[in-house]
């Protein structure tokens, strides 16, 4: 769902970026979903799918998760120079060429602060979509607390801080690389 989210998330946020009209018209959405509650994201899809279905969480997970990758792929993309794609138009970059080799690179930092963002969020998610009987590690926590079965609770919880852990160093470290990488072009 994480992924999900990212694929789906990175080129709106792109689009949103070079389209003025469609972000604001994207603006109040994402502010609305922002703010609402997260069980709010399971009541509408409890009716459109069985309770036990996977996908019900999994776009659960996705409508809740998509919000910082979108904002910040935005803002990324906004704060680039204007002077620099302008010199990426004087030499006759196209528009797509001036997105992948001038705009995307510079906004990176921001790109991947969203992506971080949102599998700290997809992971919060599981946790609580497991109060409605979604499955995985989150189910094991509510057993945890709900049967007083503290140990269970605690390693099912410490195992999801350190997938979040993990994943947030797997995010870093692959923007270090990428930033090594353009600084040993330049």
């Amino acid at each position: 769902a994480a992924s999900a989210s990212m694929a789906i998330g990175v080129p709106v946020g792109i689009v949103a970026a070079h389209n003025d009209w469609l972000f604001r018209i994207l603006r109040p959405v994402l502010d609305l979903m922002q703010t609402l509650p997260t069980f709010v994201y399971l009541i509408p899809l409890i009716f459109l799918f069985k309770i036990t279905e996977p996908k019900l969480y999994g776009m659960a997970i996705i409508l809740y998760a998509i919000v910082p990758v979108v904002r910040l792929t935005n803002l990324g993309i906004r704060l680039v120079d204007q002077s620099v794609i302008e010199a990426a138009h004087a030499y006759g970059l196209s528009s797509r060429q001036r997105l992948l080799g001038v705009e995307i690179p510079l906004a990176l930092p921001n790109i991947m602060a969203g992506v971080n963002q949102t599998i700290m969020m997809s992971l919060a998610m599981v946790v609580i979509a497991s109060l409605v009987s979604a499955p995985g590690l989150g189910t094991l926590v509510l057993d945890g607390i709900n049967n007083l079965r503290l140990g269970v609770g605690f390693v099912a919880g410490f195992a999801i801080v350190l997938l979040a852990i993990l994943l947030d160093r797997v995010s870093k470290s692959a923007l270090d690389r990428i930033n090594s990488a353009q600084a040993q072009l330049k």
